[in-house]
């Protein structure tokens, strides 16, 4: 299979390629520069937000688009969410338009906005931020322009994700940064917020997995399945870094869209693994 991946540099678009060239596939990452630093994956500099109806000819005519691209996703409030959000949906048209018969986007856990329990495929979305009402946004044009061009869609939904953090900007890299900087306390909110934590290595294979399938499509999240205080992971990670700085819980309040308990139903995740496992074999 070739795969083109775009954010494949990111964070968790990293692994994602590292997990499909460990298992033999073909894979381009597209980028701004044109250099990887991943062994293994061809390289080639293309700019998404200024795509043309050439784009899938010059990206490769890949099997699968695996597009992970997004400006600051750790900015929940940057006006480039909305503002970049129809060049996005233009790169997925070209995509189709020139002949991709398989597109897996990259979701978030804020699209769904304000949610007590499990989340599936069928739950509603009500999105509270900017970053949240694109994700979202695009999710539905991605749904229609594959049924459109009769093409395979998966739309990855993700959760609260750790790992290799001083390239992530989590809560982890901000205690990190703040030990680094010689600071005796580190204020928190309450901690006791339920979240759907992932490692990004294991995020990584998920994702890869789900796109080497296509017996399972739509909404699929890619998660532990597993709820844990945000507290309990903090301590964890301070005591598993023998870190000094002192921890103020309830130091900040709580955001309006911060979910109380939150976390991914792996039906479906469990089913594409099963789907790719069987496909590979």
């Amino acid at each position: 299979m070739k795969y083109l991946v775009t954010g494949g540099e990111g964070y968790v678009g990293r692994h994602v390629v590292k997990w499909l060239v460990a298992n033999g596939n073909d894979v381009i990452v597209a980028t701004r520069r044109d250099q990887s630093s991943i062994p293994g994956a061809k390289v080639i500099k293309l700019d998404i937000l200024q795509s043309t109806p050439a784009i899938y000819d010059a990206s490769g005519r890949p099997d699968v688009l695996i597009d992970l691209a997004w400006e600051d996703g750790f900015k929940h409030a940057s006006p480039k969410h909305l503002g970049n959000l129809s060049k996005h949906i233009e790169f997925i048209h070209n995509m189709l338009e020139g002949g991709l018969r398989h597109v897996v986007g990259l979701g978030t856990m804020h699209e769904i906005g304000y949610h007590v329990g499990p989340i599936d495929e069928f739950t509603p979305t009500f999105p509270m931020n900017a970053y949240g009402i694109a994700k979202d946004h695009l999710r539905r044009v991605q749904d229609l322009y594959c049924k459109q061009f009769e093409a395979v869609n998966q739309w990855i939904r993700c959760f609260y994700i750790y790992g290799e953090d001083e390239l992530n900007n989590s809560i982890f890299t901000k205690l990190l940064e703040a030990e680094k900087n010689g600071h005796a306390e580190f204020s928190l909110n309450s901690g006791e917020l339920l979240y759907d934590f992932i490692d990004v290595a294991e995020l990584g294979a998920q994702i890869g997995s789900v796109a080497s399938q296509r017996e399972v499509t739509g909404v699929i999240n890619c998660c532990s399945g597993d709820p844990t205080s945000l507290k309990s992971m903090v301590l964890r990670f301070v005591e598993d870094r023998n870190m000094q700085i002192k921890l103020n819980w309830g130091g900040f309040p709580l955001r309006t869209y911060d979910s109380r308990a939150v976390w991914g139903d792996r039906k479906k995740l469990d089913q594409a693994l099963r789907s790719a496992q069987s496909f590979s074999s």
